[in-house]
């Protein structure tokens, strides 16, 4: 589950940017996730609270999820 690993990293840098500008709390977090991603949007909504579990500047916050359209990259060939 790389999703809880992402929630925390995003929500570290959130931190981190809130203390530099003297923010007391979050309201929410506005998260842009690819649809050819390998992140399932109702696992990030699930572990956010985990993410943010005891952490006073994201009392009451949410995840709002944006599922953005993929690039359709295709690999024609690959030469080693």
């Amino acid at each position: 589950m790389h999703e809880l690993g992402v929630l925390c990293q995003v929500v570290k840098k959130v931190s981190a940017v809130a203390e530099e500008n003297k923010i007391s709390a979050i309201k929410h977090i506005s998260l842009e996730v690819g649809t050819e991603s390998t992140f399932v949007p109702v696992f990030l909504e699930k572990l956010f609270p985990v993410a943010t579990d005891e952490m006073e500047l994201f009392k009451n916050s949410e995840l709002r999820l944006s599922m953005v359209p993929g690039r359709n990259l295709v690999i024609k060939e690959i030469g080693y």
